[in-house]
């Protein structure tokens, strides 16, 4: 069985920014931030792909809607939103790490 564990990644070196008196506002911040930045790149590549292939006659919009992903898909899939959730929480995780330290 594969080790379910999310990693996140390092820490950053130096401190974060403080935007909010609240530490809570600044993590949740940093969080939405995270996550905006995430779904505009995705928008991007969406828009790029759907692009290429209705301008190469290779797919239509109604062929990429019934499309269901095979296993190997699905298992990918995972890798890449766990990885998304770690950069998500990522100033969540640095935030405990430093009180550990304390």
């Amino acid at each position: 069985m594969p080790d379910t564990k999310i990693q996140t990644p390092r820490p950053a070196q130096g401190t974060r920014p403080r935007y909010f008196d609240d530490a809570n506002m600044d993590q949740m911040h940093a969080m939405i931030l995270a996550l905006a930045t995430e779904v505009s790149v995705l928008f991007d590549r969406f828009d790029a792909m759907e692009r290429v292939l209705a301008q190469k006659g290779v797919l239509t919009r109604a062929e990429f809607e019934r499309w269901q992903p095979d296993d190997a898909a699905e298992d990918e899939r995972k890798v890449k939103r766990e990885a998304l959730i770690r950069r998500l929480l990522r100033s969540v995780h640095d935030a405990r790490a430093a009180l550990e330290k304390e």
